[in-house]
């Protein structure tokens, strides 16, 4: 992948597609068990998709990585959303699985085209910012813990 800088993103952006695929599946998961979608997941998505980019960074976070664990994290709450539709389509139509109907050209134009419906609650946008904030804050929290902790090893190196 690409390198700016020194700065290593092509781990990082694999990291955070892991996550957002994990965590799109788990919001679907939850919604599909409780036939209610919880908004908290949506923060569940971005907390997870910032500690994977930081993990996949090997700690080494620059403002790249943010936006990293920020775009994925909303691919993630996209998926989750996408893949409760489909869940629920299932359900109605009894004849088609959900696997095909993930991969439907039609189911994939139909939530396109009511994309907006999904997010029309201002609750929904709620969990969606704070997604992104803790997407957002996660790196740089690592960074600033790790940056920490090995200044308290050096100072504890003995000196000649």
């Amino acid at each position: 992948m690409e390198e700016k800088q020194g700065v290593k993103i092509g781990m990082p952006i694999i990291g955070g597609l892991i996550a957002a695929i994990l965590g799109g599946v788990v919001w679907a998961a939850v919604a599909a068990m409780t036939e209610y979608e919880v908004g908290l997941i949506a923060i569940l998505v971005g907390v997870l998709c910032g500690y994977a980019v930081v993990l996949f960074s090997n700690k080494q976070i620059a403002t790249v990585h943010k936006i990293i664990a920020v775009v994925f994290s909303l691919i993630g709450i996209l998926l989750g959303k996408y893949l409760t539709v489909v869940y629920f389509t299932a359900q109605l139509y009894t004849d088609m699985s959900m696997m095909k109907l993930v991969f439907n050209g039609e189911m994939i134009s139909a939530f396109a085209e009511t994309f907006t419906e999904y997010f029309s609650e201002p609750i929904d946008l709620l969990f969606v910012v704070l997604a992104i904030v803790s997407a957002w804050q996660i790196p740089g929290r690592m960074a600033k813990t790790s940056m920490a902790s090995e200044a308290s090893t050096s100072d504890q190196t003995p000196r000649a």
